[in-house]
């Protein structure tokens, strides 16, 4: 019998090209990353990689079996979606990808909600930042996912499912709670990485108020949430994150929210799934209660 697992362990390694990244990402260890490949390889007959100490290079007949497994990992996993509903009745797989605030801060509590109703339907929830969720809808690694930001891809479709607000903070000594918007000039500044959905969102509430943003002084760079956290209560520098991401650092006095002067960033998050995606019978359930949920 074909390991599916296997093959999937493959392609991770193949976009990511390294073993410590693709156990991070599937939540499993790097020797069993290595023992998947091995038995991969041992069952086709070929040499998938060519390994030293630093790099991991696909061989040709690595590059052919990743074009052909996407393809067949895709398929395999449609059709399990559809033989669902057959294996048990009020049963079924939602796979769904989160950005970082709707990932940590918002979904966690519906699906538990959700699994109060549907115990027999199994949820799996991957959090990436907007730009990830969204290049996994298109490689059909998720049903459908909730972003911070709505991107240009015209096979998608994004709806607006809840608002939320992005604030400025500090650590607990800052000496302000107010300022102007042309102060931010004068602060130093910790950004997001550029697939983050609310950085996106703060660089063009930001531009469209006239703020520079080339000279903006910007002190460093974190790839999620709780690292920008972290690093505003070491006194690294100020940000901008959304405010249910600080509901309890505030309530501490860990973090200050710092005003700004008729200013004021509310994005929407967005459902975003294939146009005339034809859903599992799970994922409709889910859906719709979802939307019920937020409305």
């Amino acid at each position: 019998m074909f390991d599916w697992r296997k093959l999937e362990v493959f392609l991770k390694l193949y976009e990511t090209k390294s073993f410590s990244k693709t156990a991070k990402e599937l939540f499993i260890s790097q020797p069993t990353v290595t023992i998947h490949l091995k038995d991969l390889e041992n069952y086709l007959g070929v040499r998938l990689f060519d390994r030293d100490t630093r790099n991991v290079i696909p061989t040709r007949a690595g590059k052919i079996v990743y074009e052909y497994g996407k393809e067949m990992l895709k398929l395999y996993k449609e059709m399990e979606k559809e033989l669902w509903p057959y294996k048990e009745e009020e049963g079924g797989l939602v796979e769904i990808g989160g950005s970082t605030i709707p990932g940590q801060y918002i979904l966690p509590r519906i699906i538990k909600m959700f699994k109060e109703t549907y115990p027999k339907i199994t949820v799996y929830l991957k959090v990436f930042d907007t730009q990830g969720v969204v290049e996994g809808i298109l490689k059909g690694e998720f049903d459908l996912g909730v972003v911070g930001a709505k991107l240009k891809q015209a096979e998608l479709f994004f709806e607006p499912c809840c608002d939320d607000e992005i604030v400025l903070i500090g650590p607990s000594y800052f000496g302000r709670d107010e300022i102007d918007l042309e102060n931010l000039y004068e602060l130093p500044l910790i950004k997001r990485e550029s697939g983050s959905g609310t950085w996106k969102n703060v660089l063009q509430a930001l531009e469209e108020r006239g703020i520079n943003l080339s000279k903006l002084n910007i002190v460093g760079e974190m790839g999620s949430t709780e690292a920008v956290k972290a690093a505003v209560k070491e006194g690294l520098g100020l940000s901008f994150v959304s405010k249910r991401a600080i509901e309890l650092e505030a309530s501490l006095g860990i973090i200050k929210e710092v005003k700004i002067r008729n200013f004021q960033i509310i994005r929407k998050f967005y459902l975003v799934y294939f146009k005339n995606k034809k859903f599992s019978l799970a994922t409709e359930k889910f859906l719709k209660f979802f939307k019920k949920i937020l409305s």
